[in-house]
């Protein structure tokens, strides 16, 4: 688990700047972080997780989508793309 631990009612049952597993899939919440500290955040968190996992990144800073593109092309993992859900963007992204 994401050691720093703090309610987000935009994400019900999950918590800001946190990692959680569910069904298999990496929830890691980085709601509120501007850069840099959302992507050292992601990176803490996808470094942590097992290769072939797929990861979905709860933003609320839609501009980092294209800092998460060139991280990943740099990191080798695999960007799936981007949606936007009500008060939140979802990256997605598989190691």
């Amino acid at each position: 688990m994401w050691p720093f631990r703090k309610k987000d009612k935009a994400t019900p049952g999950i918590a800001a700047n946190s990692v959680e597993i569910i069904d298999g899939v990496a929830i890691v919440d980085v709601h509120g972080q501007t850069c840099p500290g959302y992507l050292l955040a992601i990176n803490k968190a996808v470094d942590s997780l097992e290769q072939g996992m797929k990861a979905k990144l709860l933003i609320s800073y839609p501009p980092c989508d294209d800092d998460v593109k060139a991280w990943c092309n740099e990191r080798k993992i695999q960007y799936l793309g981007m949606t936007q859900e009500p008060g939140k963007w979802i990256i997605e992204i598989h190691k």
